[in-house]
C-alpha cells in the first residue's frame, strides 16, 4: 500500500511539472502608436481620450435616445446576454465536480435464493428494504476537473467580452443608420426646394410661351427637368423610409410600432467629435473582440491540459450509511444500520487511440484559437488605419466639394443671366441646375460618410474609454 501511495505521489508531481499551462498572449510585430497624419502636430502635444458613452459627445438628444433604447431592446444584445447566462451555468456545472456529491437512495427488493447456494436460508424467498445516504468524491490529483473548470471560466469571460463586442457593433449600426437618415432628410429637403424652384420656372416658361417669348422646346425642357427631380425625390423618400425601418429594427421596436411612427431626426448635423490624434497601440488590447479571442485562447490551453489528464487514473472515494431490513417494521431499528467506505481507482489500458485523439483534437482547437487571436489583432489594426485614411480623405473631399458648390452656384447664375440676354440656349441653364443639385446631394452624402467614418474609428479602437 505504501509503495502504491508513493507511485501516485510521484506521478502527481511529474504530471504537475509537465502540465503547466502558459497563458501569455503571443507577441506580435505591431506599431507602438496609432496616429493621424493630418493631426500629427497636435498628436505630439497631447493624447485625448473619448468618453465611455461616446455617442453622447455629439450632443444630439435624438441620437442618445435611439442608442439607449437599442442597448435595452436590441435582440442581438439580448441573445448575447442569454449566452452569458449559459456560460455562467456551465462554470457552475463543471465546478460542482470539485466538491463531494451527497445523495440518497431507497429500494425494495423481492428475491429468492438458490437452494444450491451456501447461506443461512437456501431456497428462501424474502423482501429487502433499504434506505441510505451516499457520498462520492473524486480526488483531482491530476488536474482534470480543475482544468475543465478553468476552461469554462475563461469561456465565460470570453462570452462577457463577446457581449460587449455585440453592444459596440449595435451602437455603431444605430449611429450609422441615424447619420444616413439625417443626410437623407436633408437631401429630401434640398430636392423639395429644388423641385419648388423648377416648378416656378416651368410655370414662368409656359407663360413666356403663351406670350410668344419662348418656344415649345424650352417649355418641354423645363417640364422634363421637373419630372426628373420628382423621380429623384421619390427615390430619396423611398431610401428614407427604408432607413427608418432599419433604425426601428435596430432599436428593438415591435413590428406594429415600426410602421406606426417614423423615426425622427433633427435636420442639423451635430458637432463632429474631436478624435484623439494619438493613441498607444495598447488601447486596441481593450477591444472586446480581441479580449474575447484571448480568453478563448486561454480556455483552449486548459482544454489540452484536461484532455492530457485523461491518461492518468481517476481515484474516487465512496461511502454509504443507511438502514437495511427484510422487515419494513424493523427498518429503523439499531440493528438494521449499515455503512461502507470504499476507494476506486480506474485508468486506461487499451482504448484504441481514443484519449490520444482527444488530446490532438484539443491541441488543434488551441492552434485555431491562437490563429483566430492573431487574425483578430491584425484586423483591428487594419480597421484603425482604414478609418484614419477615410477620415483624412473625406475631410479633403468635403472641402473640395464645398468649393465646387460655390463655383456651380456662380455658373448657374451666369447661365441664367446669359439665357435671359439671349446669349445661350436654355439647355445650358438646365445643365447647370442638374450639376448644382447633384453637388448638393453629394455633399450631404459625404457629410454622412464623414460622421460614419468617425463611428468606424471609434468602433475600431474599442469604443470610449
Amino acid at each position: 500500500m505504501r509503495k502504491l501511495l508513493i507511485l501516485f505521489a510521484s506521478s502527481f508531481i511529474l504530471f504537475g511539472c509537465s502540465q503547466g499551462v502558459k497563458l501569455e498572449a503571443p507577441e506580435l510585430d505591431l506599431p507602438k502608436e496609432i496616429a493621424s497624419k493630418s493631426l500629427k502636430g497636435e498628436a505630439e502635444k497631447k493624447k485625448e481620450l473619448l468618453p465611455e458613452k461616446f455617442w453622447e459627445a455629439y450632443n444630439d438628444p435624438i441620437l442618445n435616445e435611439l442608442v439607449e433604447k437599442a442597448l435595452r431592446q436590441n435582440e442581438d444584445i439580448l441573445i448575447a446576454e442569454a449566452r452569458i447566462e449559459q456560460a455562467l451555468a456551465m462554470v457552475r456545472y463543471v465546478g460542482a465536480d470539485r466538491f463531494p456529491y451527497l445523495g440518497y437512495g431507497a429500494s425494495v427488493t423481492r428475491q429468492r435464493t438458490s437452494e444450491e447456494t451456501i447461506g443461512p436460508k437456501p431456497g428462501s424467498t424474502y423482501t429487502t428494504y433499504q434506505l441510505n445516504l451516499n457520498v462520492q468524491y473524486e480526488l483531482d490529483l491530476f488536474g482534470r476537473i480543475s482544468s475543465q473548470e478553468k476552461a469554462s471560466l475563461y469561456r465565460y469571460l470570453s462570452t462577457l467580452h463577446g457581449r460587449d463586442a455585440v453592444k459596440l457593433s449595435v451602437i455603431s449600426l444605430v449611429m450609422n443608420a441615424y447619420f444616413d437618415l439625417l443626410a437623407k432628410e436633408r437631401m429630401v429637403e434640398v430636392a423639395e426646394r429644388q423641385l419648388q424652384t423648377l416648378k416656378e420656372i416651368y410655370n414662368l416658361r409656359e407663360k413666356e410661351f403663351e406670350l410668344g417669348l419662348a418656344n415649345i422646346q424650352v417649355v418641354l425642357q423645363a417640364r422634363s427637368e421637373v419630372e426628373a427631380v420628382e423621380q429623384t425625390l421619390k427615390s430619396l423618400k423611398q431610401e428614407r423610409e427604408l432607413l427608418r425601418n432599419l433604425l426601428a429594427l435596430l432599436v428593438g421596436e415591435s413590428p406594429a410600432k415600426m410602421f406606426e411612427r417614423s423615426a425622427k431626426t433633427s435636420l442639423t448635423y451635430p458637432q463632429a467629435l474631436r478624435l484623439p490624434p494619438l493613441l498607444p497601440s495598447e488601447v486596441l488590447e481593450r477591444r472586446p473582440d480581441i479580449q474575447a479571442a484571448l480568453e478563448e485562447l486561454k480556455a483552449s490551453a486548459y482544454d489540452v491540459a484536461s484532455a492530457k489528464a485523461e491518461y492518468f487514473p481517476r481515484i474516487t472515494l465512496t461511502s454509504a450509511l443507511g438502514y437495511q431490513s427484510i422487515e419494513l417494521a424493523n427498518l429503523f431499528k439499531g440493528g438494521a444500520t449499515f455503512w461502507n467506505i470504499a476507494g476506486l481507482i480506474t485508468g486506461p489500458i487499451l482504448d484504441f487511440g481514443k484519449r490520444e485523439s482527444k488530446v490532438k483534437l484539443a491541441q488543434a482547437k488551441q492552434r485555431e484559437a491562437l490563429l483566430n487571436y492573431v487574425k483578430t489583432v491584425r484586423t483591428a489594426f487594419k480597421e484603425v488605419q482604414d478609418s484614419l485614411v477615410q477620415l483624412e480623405m473625406l475631410e479633403e473631399r468635403i472641402k473640395d466639394l464645398e468649393q465646387r458648390l460655390k463655383t456651380l452656384e456662380e455658373l448657374y447664375q451666369v447661365s441664367e443671366l446669359r439665357y435671359k440676354e439671349g446669349l445661350s440656349r436654355y439647355l445650358e441653364v438646365l445643365d447647370s441646375e442638374r450639376a448644382l443639385l447633384s453637388a448638393k446631394l453629394d455633399l450631404e452624402r459625404l457629410k454622412a460618410d464623414y460622421y460614419k467614418s468617425q463611428v468606424y474609428f471609434i468602433k475600431a479602437i474599442g469604443g470610449g474609454f
